[in-house]
């Protein structure tokens, strides 16, 4: 099907609600298992069970967009959806598609990598998925191949999705397919037989494995997936029995001559002092429950209120935004900071707006409905008794990474320039410089092709009315006009104002310097952008400095999502905003092609009015100065 690049729209961010009614239509329609409650919290387990098997099919931050390809000899037109999600510590790409009017979700091998089992693995051999099947051929009959005394999976029935393995990667599909007979009634020999198998939808090479948000290039296949049964399964699990078996029999032996340890030996001493940290170290690995997460986010915004009114750290300013209120006041006071567990997506709140009506609710807090959905605080109660009784616990200390023995921690600049974002505590500069018109050659400036900057056209300015004494120009603020002047400059598409100027015979000289800078006909513009110094491309560029484009639009009703574009020209790679973007906004966000511009130009899409944050916090930590931001807010009602 995607043998052809599909025509992919803009990419919006899966609604929470929407991603788990999603994830649960593909439990119900692949069969896969939940796992069962255990203990005696059997709900919160279940709960907590569901949750891991829906994130592990849909992550968290899953995007949705229409695309449209062309498949098959005729090229007919194929539309459908595309979800794009990214697993942990990959890239985005694309999980699952829906064509046509089949709502049925249709595994990528990105899914099917991550989620061992979900459809029946199918085999044949390696030179058959080489040069056939990733050559858009379906698979035959007699292409399949099976081990001896194995029966086929009876889940691979007609109208099934099934995945397709080669001999020599047998625990790692590669090809996907729609079942065109039931499979599972064949026979163990199947040469001679007749007929289509399976037809196929998408493989490890087309063009849905390809895409990426950035660029483009599939993830390659792993070696092996220890999960996914390939043909000498059988033969492996026989294999571990005996080996099982056979450590049995050594650990009986071996019992009888272990000694216990003594209790001054050092291994005691290691145990006891080291204890609290393995305490610490087991609760960090462990995945808390729901209940223990609203709990550590209650106490996180009570250790916040109690250094704000203790004095500790500076006042707040009301209102307070969701955003401040999430990546300002709990995270830093989080008792964990595991940012895998310890997320507001993790608790029973599950955004930012609820959790502070949840604060409202029980009196800690006065907030606020604003225009757009946005929920804001707008005072704390600080006498409230838990306030005033609240006491301090140990905040987690940031674990070291990669440091040895006698190691010394990081400064701030190697942990900038250590950071997986390289455009992170970058310093930019923009310098101007102007290229003259004819008109200003060789009389004011002595080249066309040179560039000069405001500076040395004011300086030349001032040596022209030196030289003409003429003019009047001896320490005076106006001059006179002459030819040179009056026709050079303002004779260059004369306004009402160089008109009134050309009667009164006179200029300023401030008036006279900016007609000069600001007439693109005599001073055509260009500018560079430098990083550390270093210009970040070879020549400037004509034209007025770019800047980043922030827009505040309505979506769906009453919600509000910010978008950010135009970070190219500054270095900065929109992928790279997606994550601190998600944490300090407690929203959703997504990357996608910028609507109407060229290829290669993206955008990135956070749930909520987010300009504050952006200017103040995250575009300045990459040298974006506020001057170079331009903000549209289209939530605004339009002026009669």
């Amino acid at each position: 099907m995607f043998k052809k690049k599909p025509e992919i729209k803009n990419l919006s961010p899966l609604r929470s609600s929407d991603r788990r009614k999603l994830a649960d239509q593909i439990i119900r329609d692949y069969q896969i298992p939940v796992p069962e409650p255990s203990g005696d919290d059997a709900s919160s387990s279940l709960q907590s069970g569901l949750a891991s098997v829906r994130n592990s099919l849909l992550p968290e931050v899953t995007s949705s967009a229409r695309f449209t390809t062309l498949t098959g000899p005729n090229s007919v037109l194929v539309t459908g959806t595309v979800y794009v999600g990214a697993h942990l510590d990959k890239d985005e790409r694309i999980l699952w598609f829906q064509h046509g009017k089949n709502p049925k979700l249709i595994p990528t091998v990105y899914t099917l990598w991550h989620n061992p089992n979900i459809v029946p693995l199918l085999h044949t051999p390696d030179f058959v998925v080489e040069e056939k099947l990733t050559a858009g051929s379906d698979l035959m009959i007699p292409g399949l191949v099976k081990a001896q005394n194995v029966t086929w999976d009876a889940r691979a029935k007609a109208g099934s999705i099934v995945a397709v393995a080669g001999i020599r990667k047998d625990t790692v599909p590669l090809w996907i397919g729609t079942c065109q007979v039931d499979l599972c009634n064949l026979g163990d020999d199947v040469r001679g037989q007749k007929g289509v198998a399976v037809k196929g939808l998408h493989w490890a090479g087309d063009e849905c494995w390809n895409w990426k948000a950035l660029g483009h290039g599939g993830q390659q296949p792993p070696e092996s997936l220890e999960e996914w049964k390939g043909l000498t399964a059988h033969l492996t699990a026989a294999v571990d029995q005996v080996s099982l078996d056979h450590e049995k029999d050594e650990e009986g032996q071996e019992g009888n001559d272990e000694l216990p340890l003594d209790n001054g030996s050092p291994g005691a001493h290691g145990t006891e002092t080291n204890k609290e940290s393995n305490v610490l170290d087991e609760r960090e690995e462990q995945e808390p429950s729901t209940k223990e997460v609203d709990a550590a986010f209650q106490q996180a915004f009570l250790y916040a209120i109690h250094q704000s009114r203790t004095g500790k750290t500076g006042r707040l300013d009301f209102p307070i935004q969701p955003s401040f209120l999430i990546s300002n006041m709990i995270q830093p006071y989080l008792i964990s900071q595991s940012q895998h567990f310890y997320t507001i997506k993790k608790t029973s709140w599950k955004n930012a707006k609820k959790f502070i009506k949840h604060l409202d609710k029980s009196g800690l807090v006065k907030s606020k409905d604003r225009n757009g959905g946005e929920t804001v605080i707008l005072d704390i109660n600080f006498d409230d008794e838990r306030v005033v009784g609240f006491r301090p616990y140990n905040l987690p200390k940031p674990k070291a990474t990669g440091l040895g023995v006698g190691s010394s921690k990081e400064n701030p600049s190697e942990k900038a320039s250590s950071s997986s974002d390289p455009s992170e505590g970058q310093k930019l500069t923009i310098q101007i410089i102007y290229r003259a018109s004819p008109k200003l050659v060789p009389t004011l400036l002595p080249s066309k092709t040179e560039f000069y900057s405001a500076q040395q056209i004011s300086a030349a300015l001032k040596l022209y009315i030196e030289q003409h004494p003429d003019l009047g120009g001896h320490g005076a603020s106006v001059i006179k006009l002459d030819p040179f002047l009056a026709n050079n400059i303002l004779g260059s598409k004369p306004t009402a104002e160089d008109d009134r100027i050309l009667a009164m015979g006179r200029i300023s000289r401030s008036a006279l310097q900016k007609r000069v800078l600001d007439d693109n006909h005599l001073c055509q513009p260009y500018y560079t952008v430098m990083r550390g110094g270093a210009t970040l491309e070879h020549k400037p560029r004509a034209g007025l400095p770019p800047r980043v484009h922030i827009t505040i639009e309505k979506r769906t009703g009453t919600k509000v999502v910010t978008k950010i574009s135009n970070l190219e020209p500054f270095s900065i790679d929109p992928q790279m905003l997606v994550p601190e973007l998600q944490k300090k906004c407690a929203g959703s966000a997504s990357v996608g092609q910028v609507s109407g511009a060229k290829p290669g130009l993206m955008e990135v899409v956070v749930q909520g009015d987010q300009r504050k944050i952006l200017v103040s916090d995250i575009l300045p930590s990459r040298g974006i100065d506020s001057k170079w931001v331009e903000i549209t807010d289209k939530t605004k009602p339009k002026k009669k």
